[in-house]
């Protein structure tokens, strides 16, 4: 299902919400990005790892680099800290957004933390402009190759984008109640199979 929201209808629907709540943190900078980016479009998204198959990797700070035509945009999905013993606490938040210029886009390095990034073609999406669209979760199920000596850690695995876990929903209602509810679907294309780089992760996001 496509739908297109205009920046008219964004703008008003956020000026009648301040008059009823209080803006959000997430909301006023997405206000002030379409002050100075006119036509750019919000998306929302997250991601999940998974190593052989079966062990979804934590993730305390987990980031989405999107390359397209202008260049690499990075997307902070959340900050996932856990106790001592492995279960997330009320500070942690799951999912992301960001602002992007309309165009098509790739999703192609994901890193976890300070320990692990993965680069290779892992999906694709279009945004056109003033649009408001869920992105869905993408799953990366990948499995490392056995390591040569001297040469660059490698992965192959499988992609998958799935509907947003209810985590991610709720938390991205709380830090954005007027325009989160309002996303559109549309999910990110995966590309099923999939090869790469795995290595620590040396690109930090801002």
């Amino acid at each position: 299902m496509y739908i297109a929201i205009r920046l008219g209808v964004l703008a008003l629907s956020l000026v009648c919400a301040r008059q009823a709540v209080a803006d959000t943190e997430f909301e006023q900078k997405v206000r002030d990005g379409f002050a100075r980016h006119p036509g750019y479009s919000v998306v929302f998204m997250d991601v999940r790892l998974v190593e052989d198959g079966s062990k979804t990797l934590d993730c305390s700070v987990p980031i989405v680099y999107v390359s397209s035509a202008r260049g690499l945009s990075s997307i902070k999905l959340g900050r996932k800290e856990t106790s001592i013993f492995g279960h997330s606490v009320s500070e942690a938040t799951y999912g992301g957004a960001d602002l992007l210029a309309p165009g098509t886009y790739v999703v192609n390095y994901v890193t976890c933390s300070h320990y692990l990034n993965l680069r290779g073609e892992f999906a694709r999406f279009r945004v056109g402009p003033d649009e408001i669209v869920n992105l869905g979760s993408l799953v990366i199920d990948f499995k490392r190759n056995p390591q040569q000596f001297m040469q660059k850690a490698t992965f192959t695995g499988r992609t998958r984008v799935e509907d947003l876990s209810e985590n991610a929903k709720a938390s991205l209602t709380e830090r954005s109640p007027v325009i989160f509810p309002k996303a559109a679907k549309r999910y990110m294309i995966p590309n099923p199979a999939t090869s790469g780089s795995s290595a620590p992760a040396s690109v930090k996001g801002n």
